[in-house]
């Protein structure tokens, strides 16, 4: 198979074909850098999408029980969590790391991950000693937003294939924001629109620095789907609950794209992320943030900075 290919190779690299004789010698010659190049093709086509970490792949458990999403977490006690608990899970940028940190106490985050054949389901621990009412949820103009309050973000790659740049529509690629209040929760899905003539857009530090919030021509515009979550394509349903630490987060929801069967029998990574964003003075840019998968990139716009979920049939 090997020698075949190299053939083929030696062809391609000359331009011409060459005598039996001729192409024999050649293959002697450069077979063992061929042999080089042809792994590393094939190496490259099945590289790791997402996050390198090893700590940033999830292997959920098919649900076999009904979940019942109040924000209970009753119903999870068979489910491996996933403490964040440690300076590796806060992303640094924006003028945000693990620097004013105090402990669990401050800010923790624990999550699990089911399945079935129609939905996905998360749940969310969340320890957060300042929980504030939304501000940036509220706000009209794009100088604040959802990003800036208390909750969770949740990613999905649905079909796995590592997209950036995907945009308000986008059925298989999303950037969920679920926003906590005890009255009135919110949820945003995406928050970018195509616009060729837009300058990349930027986010200034203090300092007067800046760094990318997204690509060069695309325009930033607030996608709330709180009313229509229930919905097709979500057909979702989410709750927080208050509790004494900080408050609990319950979602189920589809996956449009997403082969809901395990890795071994037809199914495929799928790109996950996860964040808990934590604003204690209820006003202004975000203290912190967690974020699972420990990419420091622009993970809001490339899901190559995701990490993996992967389904198992047990």
């Amino acid at each position: 198979m090997l020698h075949s290919m190299a053939y083929s190779y030696i062809y391609v690299f000359l331009g011409f074909r060459v005598s039996s004789h001729r192409c024999k010698y050649l293959m002697k010659q450069l077979f063992p850098l061929i042999i080089v190049f042809i792994l590393f093709l094939t190496s490259a086509s099945f590289a790791q999408p997402f996050s390198p970490y090893e700590w940033a792949t999830y292997y959920a458990s098919k649900n076999i029980r009904q979940i019942k999403i109040d924000g209970n977490l009753e119903d999870w006690s068979d489910a491996p969590g996933v403490s964040m608990d440690q300076e590796k899970w806060f992303f640094v940028g924006q003028g945000m790391s693990s620097s004013k940190w105090t402990g669990v106490k401050d800010l923790y985050g624990n999550f699990k991950v089911k399945w079935d054949d129609e939905f996905i389901y998360v749940a969310v621990e969340v320890w957060d000693d300042k929980v504030t009412a939304p501000h940036g949820s509220v706000t009209k103009d794009n100088t604040s937003g959802s990003w800036d309050d208390d909750g969770v973000e949740i990613m999905f790659d649905t079909d796995g294939c590592g997209r950036s740049r995907y945009y308000i529509g986008d059925l298989m690629h999303h950037e969920y924001h679920f926003v906590y209040d005890d009255k009135t929760p919110f949820v945003f899905d995406n928050f970018w629109v195509p616009d060729p003539n837009a300058r990349q857009p930027m986010f200034t530090l203090p300092d007067g620095t800046q760094e990318p919030l997204a690509y060069p021509g695309e325009a930033l515009s607030k996608n709330n789907v709180s009313e229509k979550f229930s919905d097709p394509p979500y057909y979702g349903n989410y709750a927080f609950k208050r509790t004494e630490k900080g408050y609990n987060f319950e979602l189920k929801m589809k996956l449009p794209g997403a082969a809901m069967k395990p890795i071994n029998k037809g199914g495929h990574k799928i790109g996950f992320d996860i964040c808990v964003n934590d604003n204690d003075e209820g006003k202004g840019p975000l203290k912190q943030q967690l974020h699972w998968s420990g990419m420091n990139g622009m993970f809001w716009r490339d899901c190559k900075y995701f990490g993996t979920l992967i389904l198992l049939n047990k």
